[in-house]
């Protein structure tokens, strides 16, 4: 494999922290910083938001043919809305995080959809679902506090959890129809501490409406069954593998659902791995087929 062309879709970027992981380094950075140190020859693209990640993102993206221009101005919006959303994130997302995001004149002209059409070999890294899922019970995390918030809650989430699944289908699929040679690396997710905190507090509120109240957690609940069923969903295609980082859940930075900078070079380690697996059966298929030529 020569050439490769990295793409990083709907995961967060590499998030700031006032201790750690200042220069935001993802897992997306530390394996294109990596794959070149080794002498591949290595185009990035990383189409993630700061927020709002959602699967039909990534469809707009490619089906309308958004520039690279487009999608660093939307990221730079929304590095602005999280640092205007509340006092947590302008700690955690420091204005010259902005600053590291530069849009080049080429990237007016380039699009992503055309990038991706003409790359030879394309690696996709996928960590898509979950937000659509607080899409579709209109609520986050945190607002999961709010006893009113989750009165309006549907009493079955599983028919939401097959919505998001199908949605990050039609993502692989897409991604497939438009580039045949494209390898996706569909990341699961993963329990953050935050989570407990969370869940702790909703069961004190409801032990107070109602003292027969067991304790469940159904923040485990939710990511076990969406974990489950993107597993299933991965099995179906051969492009698409299935990548287990629920290891996450120990290596999440201090009052935040992202992974801290331990838990970011850990994700890379992990595809890393699968990566060069990959081109490595690649170079050796392609070995085999110039010795059978020559003979």
């Amino acid at each position: 494999m020569e050439n490769i062309n990295l793409f990083c879709g709907i995961s967060s970027l590499g998030m700031p922290f006032p201790k750690e992981n200042k220069e935001h380094i993802g897992y997306y950075d530390i394996i294109l910083s990596r794959l070149q140190n080794d002498g591949f020859n290595v185009s990035g693209f990383n189409m993630s938001k700061l927020n709002k990640n959602h699967t039909w993102d990534l469809e707009k993206a490619l089906n309308e043919n958004a520039t690279l221009a487009s999608i660093k101005n939307i990221q730079l919006q929304s590095i602005d809305s999280l640092r205007n959303a509340n006092i947590l994130f302008k700690l955690v997302v420091p204005k010259k995080f902005k600053n590291t995001i530069i849009i080049n004149s080429s990237d007016h002209k380039n699009t992503l959809k055309n990038i991706y059409i003409n790359s030879s070999n394309p690696i996709f890294l996928y960590h898509g679902g979950p937000n659509d899922f607080f899409t579709y019970i209109q609520a986050g995390p945190v607002e999961l506090t709010d006893r009113k918030v989750r009165e309006k809650l549907p009493k079955d989430i599983k028919p939401l959890i097959e919505q998001c699944i199908s949605n990050v289908e039609k993502n692989w699929q897409l991604l497939h129809q438009l580039n045949p040679n494209t390898k996706v690396y569909a990341m699961s997710y993963y329990y953050s501490p935050l989570y407990d905190k969370i869940q702790k507090l909703i069961f004190l509120q409801e032990k107070m409406k109602n003292k027969n109240t067991k304790y469940v957690n159904k923040f485990m609940e939710v990511i076990n069954i969406y974990n489950r069923m993107l597993q299933e969903a991965a099995e179906k295609y051969d492009y698409v593998e299935y990548c287990d980082i629920t290891f996450l859940k120990d290596y999440c930075a201090p009052m935040d659902f992202h992974p801290n900078t331990i838990g970011n070079k850990l994700i890379a380690d992990m595809l890393l791995k699968k990566i060069e697996l990959q081109i490595g059966k690649e170079n050796q298929t392609t070995n085999s087929n110039q010795s059978f030529r020559t003979k």
